[in-house]
C-alpha cells in the first residue's frame, strides 16, 4: 500500500484527491495548517477518507520533512498563491520520497510562451527545482478545470456569481479551441500516474474535452433553453488589461487576463509536448468526463 501525502488537502482539487486515493487503495496522508485542523467543516473529507493528518506550513521545513518522512509519495495540489512548493520540494528530497507530483495541474507550460504568465512560469519554476533536487517527479497536464471554465462558459471573471452566467465575455473571435477536465478525472489520472511505475519522470495530458467557447455557449443554450448575452472581447483588450494591471492588488486580475490570453487567444491548452503521454490512451478504461455532462449537473443544481 502507497502511502501518500496531500498537500492543499482541503481545497478543491485536494478533496478529489483524498477520494481517488482511498478508492485506489493508498493510505491517505494529509498536511494541513494549525488553523485548518481547528475548523471541522473542512476536516470532514480528511476525516471520511480516514486520513492520517500532519500539522505544517510550506514555510516550515522541519514539519514538512517530519510528514514526508512517514510517506512514500507527496501530491501537491497548493494554490500557487498560497506559497512555495521549493521548500517542500527540499523536505521531500531528504525524506527520500520516491514519487512527488507538482502542483502544475493546468496547461502544458513547457509549450506556453515563457514570460506570458505568472501562473505558467510558477510551474515551470516548480519542474526546475524537481530537476534540481533530483527528485522523481510526474507531471499532470490537465488544461483547464471545470469549475473554472465550464461553469462560467468560458470566462472566469464570473466567478463568485450564480452560475452559468447570463452574460459572458467572449473572447476573441470565440473559435479557438480550450481543453478542460473535470477535478475528480484528474485526481483519478493522478493516482493512477502515482501508482504507475511507468510514470516516473513522465509527463501527462489529459485532453479528452476540447471546445471552443462559442461551442460551449451553444451547448448551454441548447441544453437550458436561456440566452446568453456576449460581450466581445478582443486580443488587444486583453493585452491592455494585461499591460494596466501593475500593482500588487491587481495580481489576480492580471493573472486571469494571462490565462485568458493563453486558453482563447493563443490556444495553447490543447498543445502538448512530444514527450507528455496522452492520459486516454494510458487509461482507456477510464470515462472521462464531457463538458455536457458537467453542464448537465450545473442544470439541476
Amino acid at each position: 500500500m502507497t502511502k501518500t501525502l496531500i498537500v492543499g488537502a482541503t481545497g478543491l482539487l485536494g478533496n478529489e484527491l483524498l477520494r481517488a486515493s482511498k478508492k485506489y487503495g493508498n493510505e491517505v496522508h494529509a498536511l494541513v495548517r494549525s488553523k485548518t485542523r481547528l475548523n471541522a467543516e473542512k476536516m470532514k473529507t480528511l476525516e471520511a477518507v480516514g486520513a492520517t493528518i500532519h500539522v505544517g506550513d510550506l514555510d516550515d521545513y522541519d514539519s514538512l520533512l517530519k510528514a514526508c518522512k512517514a510517506v512514500d509519495c507527496v501530491i501537491s495540489s497548493v494554490n500557487w498563491q498560497s506559497g512555495d512548493e521549493r521548500t517542500l520540494i527540499q523536505a521531500a528530497k531528504d525524506a527520500g520520497v520516491k514519487r512527488f507530483i507538482p502542483s502544475a495541474f493546468g496547461l502544458d507550460f513547457t509549450v506556453a510562451t515563457p514570460g506570458s504568465s505568472l501562473i505558467i512560469d510558477n510551474f515551470s519554476a516548480v519542474y526546475s527545482s524537481l530537476l534540481a533536487a533530483g527528485l522523481p517527479y510526474t507531471l499532470i497536464h490537465t488544461g483547464g478545470f471545470f469549475t473554472y471554465w465550464v461553469a462560467t462558459l468560458g470566462d472566469m471573471t464570473k466567478l463568485g456569481s450564480p452560475l452559468p452566467p447570463e452574460e459572458v465575455n467572449l473572447y476573441g473571435d470565440g473559435k479557438v479551441k480550450g481543453s478542460f477536465v473535470s477535478e475528480s478525472d484528474v485526481a483519478t489520472v493522478t493516482v493512477r500516474a502515482l501508482n504507475d511505475p511507468k510514470m516516473e519522470n513522465q509527463a501527462i495530458h489529459i485532453g479528452a474535452n476540447t471546445i471552443t467557447q462559442n461551442e460551449m455557449i451553444e451547448m448551454w443554450e441548447k441544453m437550458s433553453g436561456r440566452s446568453v448575452r456576449k460581450i466581445s472581447v478582443m486580443s488587444d483588450d486583453i493585452e491592455n488589461i494585461i499591460a494596466s494591471s501593475v500593482s500588487q492588488d491587481q495580481k489576480v486580475i492580471l493573472s486571469v487576463a494571462q490565462l485568458k490570453r493563453s486558453y482563447w487567444i493563443r490556444g495553447e491548452s490543447v498543445k502538448h509536448s512530444t514527450r507528455s503521454k496522452a492520459a486516454e490512451e494510458l487509461y482507456p478504461d477510464l470515462p472521462f468526463q464531457t463538458v455536457q455532462e458537467g453542464l448537465t449537473r450545473l442544470l439541476h443544481h
